[in-house]
This record gives C-alpha cells, structure tokens and sequence, in this order.
C-alpha cells in the first residue's frame, strides 16, 4: 500500500510512501478533507504535488509533518510549514570538521584580529568570508589592508553573482548583507538585523546551510550580540564554532552573549585559533583517480553522466555529501550511495547546483524585453529552450515578459533539467512570499512595467505562478551531457550551467545548442560563462553573453 491511514481517537494518522500515481494523490488529498487532527508522515518522499501542498496549508493549524528526506524538509519549510525531520543517515553524535570554508565575524577592535588570522593562515584551499560591521556612509578599505597580510589567498570585497573559489578570500561590503547559495555569493538589501548590515549572523547561517560541517565560524570582538542567534542553527548543521576568549578584547559583549548561548565549541585565544585551523587543514581524503572511479561506477549503476563536470566542482561537493555520512573510507562511501538509491538521489541534488531568482542580472533580461523577444514577433510560432532550468524561475520570467509583449499565445517553452527533483519543484511553481519580494524588485529592474502580482495566486507562506502562465511551458528532465536535439529554437538559455563542466563538455553542448537554433537563432549564457567556440556564432553582447548562430 502507498499511503496507510489509521483513526487514534480524535487524530488520523497517516503515512505516506509513493504519490506516483493520480490515484494516491486523490486517496491523500481525501484522508486530508477530514476535521480531525492530522498526522502526516512523509517516507521516502523528496518532493510532493502542488495539489497536496494547497491541501495541507488548509488545515495547517491542525496538522503535523514528518519526513525522513532533506529535500522535502527543505521545500516545506521554505514554504512556511512547521515539521519533524529523522535524518535516514546513522545519527553519529561527535562532531568532526572536515574544514573547506572558514568565516570570520567581528565589530569593533575586530580588525587586528582578522588580519592576525589571516596573516597567520598557510596555504591552503579555504574559501574564507570576513563580515564587520563597517559603517554604510563609508568606503571599505578591509580588502586593502588584508592584501598586505597574505600570499597566499586572493582578496576581493564581495559582490552578488560572484562565484566561490578556493584560496579566496571575500569581504562583506558595507550596507549589504552577505549570503552564499550554490556556490554563489550573493548580497541582499534586505533590513538591519540586530542593528547591523551586514549581519553576521545573516552570513554565518547562509554559510552553514550551504556547507554544513566543513564550515569553522570564529566570532572575535565586539560589541552588542549579532552573531549569537545563529549558533543554534550552526550546531543543527554540525558547523564548528570558536568564539575568541574575551580577555584578549576590549570590546567583550558579542563574545559574552554568545558564550551565554552554550553553543559554541571552543572558547580560544587568538594564538589558539591559528594552531586549531592549522591542524585541521588535512590532506585529501580521496584523489582525483578515485573521483572518477567513482563516477563511472555511478554511470554503470544509475544511468547519470558527471565525467564531464568540473573534477573542482564535483569533489567538493561530494566532500561534503562524504562528511554527512561519516564513512569509515572512501570504499565504504562508495558502497553506500552504490547500494542505497535514495542516498544517490541526496547526492546528485548536491552535485546538481539549483540555485536562480526571477530576473536573474536584471540588465540581461531588460535587454530580452527591449530587443531580442520583439525580434520573435515575426515567428508563427516560437519555441524557446531554457537548458539547466532549476526550480522554474527563469522560464517563467520568459513567460511573463511574452505575455506582457502579446507573444505567449504563440509561443512555446521547453524547461529542462538533469534533475528529475527539482523538475517537480519547478513545475509546482510555488516559491516563498520572501523571495517573492526579490523576485518583484528584478522584475521591475528588468523593464517590468505592469502588476507583477497578478501573475501569482496568494496563499498563507507562499505564492503560486498563475496556470495560464505555466500552460505554455513543457518541464521535463534532459541531460545536456548525453541527450540529442530536442526541436529548433529561436532562442536558448542556459545560465550558470556550463561552468561546471569540463572545455571538451562545453564544446559538444555548444555544438548541440548551434543544431537546435534556428537560423541566426539567440544563444544567452551565464554572467560567469564564456563562448570559446566564435567560428559558429556572432557575439551579440559580449559582457551580458548574448550570441547568435552563424549560419
């Protein structure tokens, strides 16, 4: 049975396995109508319908959820809901640090402390973010000064967009707050949160979610108590935390509330400090040799191809899929996602980076607006292709600017991605009301002209892309990597795809998008991505990566 149901007095209990069919989601969606009390247990479920997610946010005051997938934990929450997760991996209770990523937070007297660790710092391949809290009316100079303190690692102030590299070290500006996702920095507008932007504690959970326990937060001086409502989600996520011992700070109060918090790791001194980041900055734990062992056996077993991604990209994230599950070796791990399905599927949604936002950079989408989509209106019908879709933003940004030019009725758009999970995300097209906020200052900034919120249906936590949007977009799971031309298009995104894959990867994928374009068809690539092959296609705007096909 995929979906058990049992009355306990004035609760019904119910536990779901499969909702494949059309048949369980009508069973579930029944057993939800009732008035009693409602125990939702989701076994083995990583993402579920539109149709239940509206069920379930009528009967949210008397309703509780459990799940065992990090996935769907993840896309309900977002969404507003309140739920109970058991991890399906063994609960191993000692923390280790496998350290990949170092952040740095501090206020007042913070500044010879940074530049104490960072001078201090060997070579390595940290990526390192440094937040102070630095007055808005002025200019930053900490990217300068902590030039002088190294030779090791590059130093940038940080800037949204940005990809994360190693041996880099990255610099919250002033008036902005850092967040990092996908392998992205991004920086936001949004409120001071505990009188400061930035916001430590705003970095230090982005951080953590994004790299779990490969992740070392040291909090030095300051005032007031920003960072400290953090550690909880910190230690949640096995990230370590050091808080410097206050005695070697006139300004004590930030590491004393967050000494009050009981969920710090270490209290050190700075001396301390430097020999505890030395010492965990370790050898590899598997080679390159073993990576791609690895994925060849994944290619045998479950029909994925990632030996044509970036061996950087991929060995990072499986570091951190490899710290989560704490083997014994690099055999045992392999074992493991080998023989566990639903493991494998945790690990390729942290190998499939899915990170976007309606309107991503704006300025290449005022462009759309203003010159490429009109160029379309001589087409009876236009086709577009969204490659690398993710969770559904870009296509319909795509749908919203044809239907406001009067073109969607004509128009038809493929949204593929490698990731049957995030397919379904996509598809359900629900998004949070506070990335909804996000979206409507893009989409204003990319030309928009009309009542962005008439696109969306309005629900408690979340909003809703309107079906007659949706209508005229075909989500279905392509890989750039092994598949074939799909049709031919008049125009073809594919944004932040293509750098992590290998030169010989991208010269086929370039090879198969200048098939499926039509004659002088549009080609638009991500900020971060570049056009090697020039002799098949005309550079349109070289600094936002529009191109067009050659005939």
């Amino acid at each position: 049975m995929n979906i058990i149901a049992q009355e306990h007095d004035d609760i019904t209990k119910i536990i779901v396995q499969s909702l494949d069919k059309k048949s369980d989601i009508k069973e579930l969606t029944s057993y939800l109508r009732q008035s009693n009390k409602i125990e939702v247990s989701f076994l083995n479920i990583q993402i579920i319908p539109k149709e239940i997610v509206l069920a379930l946010t009528k009967i949210k005051e008397r309703l509780t959820i459990f799940t065992n997938e990090s996935t769907l934990k993840s896309y309900l929450m977002n969404l507003g809901f309140e739920l109970t997760y058991q991890s399906n991996y063994k609960n191993n209770k000692l923390k280790t640090l496998n350290l990949e990523y170092l952040v740095l937070g501090g206020s007042a007297g913070s500044l010879s402390k940074f530049s104490t660790i960072i001078e201090n710092l060997p070579p390595s391949n940290l990526s390192i973010f440094v937040v102070m809290h630095q007055k808005a009316d002025k200019q930053s100079r900490l990217d300068t000064i902590f030039k002088t303190k190294t030779k090791h690692y590059d130093v940038i102030e940080a800037q949204s967009d940005m990809k994360i590299e190693p041996a880099t070290i990255y610099v919250a500006p002033p008036a902005k707050h850092m967040i990092v996702a996908g392998g992205f920095i991004f920086l936001t507008d949004d409120e001071k949160r505990n009188f400061s932007k930035p916001s430590i504690s705003t970095t230090f959970e982005s951080l953590s979610n994004e790299y779990k326990n490969t992740l070392l937060a040291i909090l030095v001086c300051g005032y007031g108590a920003d960072g400290s409502d953090s550690l909880e989600l910190l230690q949640s996520n096995n990230s370590t935390i050091i808080v410097q011992d206050p005695k070697e700070c006139e300004a004590k109060p930030m590491l004393q509330n967050a000494i009050k918090t009981s969920q710090h790791d270490y209290i050190f001194t700075l001396d301390e400090i430097n020999e505890f980041i030395e010492n965990n900055l370790q050898s590899e734990i598997f080679s390159d040799d073993d990576v791609r062992k690895f994925l060849k056996k994944i290619y045998e077993k479950y029909g994925y191809d990632y030996s044509g991604y970036s061996l950087s990209h991929i060995k990072r994230r499986i570091h951190l899929f490899y710290s989560t599950l704490k083997p014994k070796s690099f055999f045992e791990f392999e074992t493991i996602v080998l023989d566990n399905k639903n493991i494998f599927k945790d690990l390729f949604l942290n190998i499939s980076v899915n990170i976007t936002t309606f309107y991503r950079n704006p300025k290449v989408f005022k462009i759309l607006r203003e010159e490429i989509l009109p160029k379309l209106d001589s087409y009876l019908d236009i086709k577009i292709w969204c490659a690398g879709c993710s969770s559904g933003e870009e296509p319909y940004s795509i749908a919203i600017f044809l239907k406001e030019l009067g073109l969607l009725d004509r128009s038809l758009i493929y949204a593929t991605d490698i990731n049957d999970i995030i397919i379904k995300n996509a598809e359900n097209g629900l998004y949070s009301k506070e990335s909804y906020n996000l979206f409507l200052k893009h989409y204003y900034q990319a030309g928009g002209n009309q009542s962005f919120s008439k696109y969306f249906d309005e629900h408690n936590n979340f909003v809703a892309i309107n079906d007659n949007i949706k209508e005229k977009i075909l989500f279905f799971r392509h890989n750039l990597a092994l598949d074939a031309k799909i049709n031919d298009f008049q125009l073809i995104f594919c944004r932040n795809v293509l750098i992590y894959f290998d030169q010989e990867l991208k010269n086929r994928i370039f090879d198969l998008f200048k098939e499926s374009l039509d004659s002088y068809g549009f080609l638009i690539l991500g900020e971060s991505e570049s056009l090697y092959n020039h002799n098949k296609y005309l550079t349109v705007d070289e600094k936002n990566k529009i191109y067009k096909r050659k005939k």
